[in-house]
Formats: structure tokens, C-alpha cells, sequence
């Protein structure tokens, strides 16, 4: 299994966009176009990561609250622990108990975040994973709090799995059970195969910071990929869609931390 992962206290400098990508997953992760002018403890507090196998591709975005500790420790621990069972060549009945094993993996997180010392030294995360089961025939995904998974298919982008805002829940939180986290994650399973899975942080599309028409953003960054060499269409839909937030910020006078991915589905 191949991973790759962005940590955001690895990225510091504001306007720079950092990228990964191997085979048809790629990973983008900035600062940010602009200063923050909300209160924060770390400059960077996303972070992005991705796995690959022959059978399968994952890609993954968290974002950090008061601290850059949460997003990291819970895309390592994804790598870690979860991922492996989920690129081995024949999971067993996986697509069938997606809806029980989303739940479980977010409890782990919750479990793991709050072990490291809690919300105060670690910090809380949201997260969105997309896994792709592409001989199989199907993908899978997993969402908690407020970053977006976004699906494209000819020149059009839709969210999927969007969280209501009074429902926003963070990965890393003591009071949170099983079935609290059952309530809260968002989940899918789809056996449509779309041209591409792209995700993205809150760092796209918090109003007055990010973009006006997210969805649109994504559209633009798939279609000019597009015009590349096919084994660079993953990077440059994760970098170009990094690019256009870091422009709304800089218009926008005002930042936040940007992390996106990029799984290529059909050339």
C-alpha cells in the first residue's frame, strides 16, 4: 500500500500550495491565500492524505479546530489502522456493511483524538474520506462536520453527503458515543462511477472567505484538468481547486487553511 500525507504544521507560508499525487490520487494542502482574521492557535490546521493499492484508492481532508494535532493524528491513524483492510484485494462484504463500519472508524478517531490528551491539546478535527472500490464497482464515503465530498460527471459538480449547519460535529470530542456518532457522520455508498471524487475543507467555501459557488469551483478545476496529460489530471484538479480559494481569499481580505483531493475516475 502507497500513502502520502500533508500535515498543515509542515506548510506555513501563506499563498503556497503544497501537492502530492500518485496514479489517479493526488492530495493539495495550503495555509492559505490570506491572513485568518478569526481567533485560531495554529496557522496551518489542516491536513490531507491518500492510499493506493491495485484494488483500491483513498483520499481524505480534515480539518483542525484550535489546533493543527486533531487533523493530523486522525488522517495517521486512518492510514494506520483503517486503511489496510480497506485496499486489500477482497474485503470481505465491505460495500454491504459501509453503514455500520463508518460509524465504528469515526468512534476509533473519537477514541484516539481524546486518548492524545483531548479538544485542549490536540484539537478538534472534521473529516471526509472517499474510498474507491473501482473493480468492485463501487465507492464509498465517510463525512463528519463541515468539509465537502463533491462528485463529477461530465461538466457538472454536486455535493454529496452535505452537512445541515446546526448538525456540525467534530471528531475528538469526549462526549461523544457510538450512537451519537451514528447520528452525526454522514455516509454513501454508490455504484455509479462518476469522472471524478473530489474533496475539499471549509477553507473552499466559508462565506466572505472562500468561493462564492463552490460546486462551480470544483466544475472549472476537473474541466481544466482535462486538458492536461491524463497522468496529471489528479494533480491539477487538487491544485487547481487549492488555486481558486487561495484567489477568493486574497479578494476576500481574509483566509483560512485549504486542503483538497483528488480521486480520477474515467480518463
Amino acid at each position: 500500500m502507497r500513502t502520502g500525507l500533508l500535515r498543515g504544521r509542515d506548510h506555513l507560508q501563506l499563498g503556497a500550495v503544497a501537492t502530492l499525487a500518485e496514479r489517479r490520487v493526488a492530495i493539495a494542502l495550503s495555509r492559505g491565500g490570506a491572513a485568518k482574521t478569526y481567533e485560531h492557535q495554529d496557522p496551518n490546521e489542516d491536513a490531507c492524505a491518500f492510499a493506493w493499492t491495485e484494488h483500491a484508492w483513498l483520499v481524505a481532508v480534515a480539518d483542525g479546530h484550535w489546533g493543527s494535532g486533531g487533523a493530523e493524528l486522525a488522517l495517521t491513524r486512518l492510514l494506520e489502522r483503517h486503511a489496510p483492510r480497506w485496499m486489500s484485494p477482497a474485503p470481505i462484504a465491505l460495500a454491504d456493511r459501509w453503514f455500520l463500519e463508518a460509524p465504528d472508524v469515526a468512534l476509533d478517531l473519537n477514541h484516539a483524538l481524546v486518548a492524545a490528551g483531548g479538544p485542549e491539546m490536540v484539537g478538534r478535527t472534521t473529516l471526509a474520506l472517499a474510498l474507491v472500490r473501482p473493480r468492485d464497482g463501487w465507492w464509498a464515503a465517510l463525512l463528519a462536520g463541515d468539509s465537502h465530498l463533491f462528485t463529477v460527471d461530465g461538466v457538472r459538480a454536486s455535493e454529496s453527503c452535505r452537512a445541515a449547519p446546526a448538525k456540525v460535529t467534530f471528531i475528538g470530542e469526549p462526549q461523544l458515543d457510538r450512537a451519537a456518532l451514528e447520528r452525526a457522520v454522514r455516509c454513501t455508498v454508490e455504484r455509479d462511477v462518476p469522472r471524478a471524487l473530489v474533496l475539499a475543507t471549509d477553507g473552499l467555501s466559508e462565506p466572505a472567505i472562500g468561493v462564492a459557488d463552490p460546486a462551480r469551483a470544483v466544475a472549472e478545476s476537473v474541466a481544466a484538468a482535462r486538458a492536461v496529460n491524463a497522468d496529471l489530471r489528479p494533480l491539477a484538479a487538487a491544485r487547481g481547486l487549492a488555486e481558486r480559494a487561495l484567489a477568493a481569499q486574497r479578494a476576500n481580505a481574509a483566509g483560512d487553511n485549504v486542503a483538497t483531493a483528488c480521486v480520477w475516475l474515467a480518463d
